[in-house]
C-alpha cells in the first residue's frame, strides 16, 4: 500500500476551499485507473457528478484526477502552499 493524498479544490467567488484528503492504495497508478475505471463516460450519462472521498466531483474533475493525486515525497517536494490548521 502507498500513501497518497488527493487534494481538492471546490468552489469560486465568494465561497471556495481545499480539502486535503490523505488515504492508502495499492499505487498512484492503479489509484488513477480504477477511478477512470469506476467513472466512465457510461456512468456520467446516468448521473451528473461523482462521490469520492464524500465530495462531490465534475465529469472534468474526474477526467483529470491524475494531476491532485500525490505521493508523500510528491507532496512535500512540489507542493509549496500548505493550510495551517490549528
Amino acid at each position: 500500500m502507498e500513501k497518497l493524498i488527493y487534494k481538492y479544490s471546490w468552489g469560486g467567488e465568494p465561497c471556495s476551499g481545499t480539502a486535503i484528503i490523505p488515504f492508502q492504495y495499492k499505487s498512484k497508478d492503479d489509484f488513477v485507473y480504477d477511478v477512470l475505471k469506476r467513472f466512465d463516460k457510461k456512468y456520467f450519462k446516468k448521473n451528473s457528478f461523482a462521490t469520492l472521498f464524500g465530495e462531490y466531483l465534475t465529469k472534468e474533475v474526474v477526467d483529470n484526477i491524475e494531476n491532485d493525486i500525490y505521493t508523500l515525497e510528491e507532496w512535500f517536494n512540489t507542493d509549496t502552499q500548505r493550510p495551517f490548521v490549528l
